[in-house]
């Protein structure tokens, strides 16, 4: 596990789908840019790039809804989850932006 995952509190740190999920929603975002740059360097036929991370936020959306049916009976009421949910993704997030370049 290294510095950035240890910031993730439990039940969503050994959650592998949470890290699934938070992990293709960025990518997500890198894939909409270079999407973007493409159309932008080639034109309106290289639109087709923007399939890449629609596919991608819908493989988080799924990887999502797994992670909440396995996280939230850790809590006792749907709003302690909700703010443990949000404050796990906050510490994840920055983690995940960089992942590739630190290797």
């Amino acid at each position: 596990m290294s510095g950035w995952t240890s910031r993730v509190e439990n039940p969503f740190r050994e959650d592998p789908q949470f890290w699934s999920s938070v992990s293709r929603s960025v990518d997500a975002f890198w894939t909409l840019l270079i999407a973007t740059a493409l159309v932008i360097g080639l034109g309106s036929f290289a639109a087709f790039a923007f399939l890449v991370p629609a596919v991608l936020l819908a493989m988080a959306w799924r990887d999502a809804r797994a992670s909440t049916a396995r996280t939230r009976p850790a809590f006792a009421t749907r709003p302690d989850w909700q703010a443990g949910e949000r404050q796990a993704v906050a510490a994840a997030i920055p983690g995940c932006l960089v992942r590739y370049f630190r290797r």
